[in-house]
């Protein structure tokens, strides 16, 4: 169980460090946007190779936060089935990790964890991302956005008002609380709230999205592809042999500043929230 565990990182970060070697060789035609200290620090391809590599958390990184940048790459077959290859490698260990979790107890689980995140020291030592230790799941299990066909446009713009709302019912509200802490003061007010709910009414869980980037991809008419929007964590690879990128406009490597979410008028939840933690608010139907 664990060495399958192990094996499965393992396997990655080779299938990972492939692909490094074949960007470094081949060098493909690519726009990653980068900020004045990047640009002093590093190249665009450096730094497409360091991202893709990344499997680490960097110190002091918030646990639900990824280090995330947009971006296209040109992809040669080579590099194309790499990706594809890394893309399965990355379900896998996936898999791995759900099935440790899942015949652990949690001290073990962190045991094996924090041992995992030490491996590959000389990945991690020659990342330019500083302080990296350990392994960050989440950027371990995304994959690298890979498109079959070449758009005409790319047209990216940078999403700060995603939310999601999912309804949950007062059972499932009560285990969410409990998960974070029965003892603490604050759980006990919000679970003496609930409790004073009828077993049946629905519930909206609401969570703030961070910001991403979105991809609106335009083909060619004759292609018979329809547009498609994307949301890109990783630069996004395109297939074929044209050595240009498709026409793209240039955003910033970061979300603008001060911006806020506007309500939507049609919304049909309470204004206000009475489960703070967990931002629950009744739900009229």
């Amino acid at each position: 169980m664990i060495s399958d565990l192990t094996s499965e990182f393992d396997a990655l970060v080779a299938a990972l460090q492939t692909l490094r070697q074949q960007l470094q060789d081949a060098r493909p035609t690519l726009w990653i946007p980068l900020n004045p200290g990047e640009q002093k620090a590093t190249s665009q391809l450096q730094f497409l190779t360091d991202i893709i590599c990344d499997l680490w958390y960097r110190d002091g990184q918030d646990g639900r936060e990824t280090r995330s940048r947009h971006g296209l790459v040109m992809a040669n077959a080579e590099i194309a089935e790499q990706i594809r290859a890394i893309n399965l490698q990355k379900d896998r260990f996936r898999k791995a990790v759900q099935q440790v979790r899942q015949e652990l107890d949690n001290n073990d689980w962190l045991e094996h964890y924090s041992q995992l995140g030490q491996r590959h020291d000389s990945l991690r030592e020659s990342l330019t991302f500083a302080g990296l230790k350990r392994i960050h799941l989440k950027q371990c299990f995304r994959h690298i956005p890979l498109l079959e066909h070449c758009p005409q446009k790319v047209g990216f713009s940078w999403y700060v008002n995603g939310r999601s709302i999912k309804k949950i019912s007062v059972q499932q509200a009560q285990e969410k609380l409990l998960e974070l802490g029965e003892e603490k003061t604050h759980i006990q007010v919000q679970l003496n709230k609930l409790a004073q709910l009828p077993a049946h009414l629905q519930l909206a869980q609401i969570q703030t999205l961070a910001p991403v980037v979105r991809a609106n991809l335009v083909f060619k008419p004759e292609s018979g592809l329809s547009r498609k929007a994307m949301n890109l964590a990783l630069p996004l690879f395109i297939t074929g042999s044209a050595a240009q990128l498709p026409a793209f406009n240039e955003i910033p490597p970061e979300p603008p500043s001060g911006r806020t979410r506007q309500q939507r008028g049609d919304q049909k939840i309470s204004a206000e929230a009475f489960l703070p933690s967990l931002r629950i608010h009744t739900y009229q139907a």
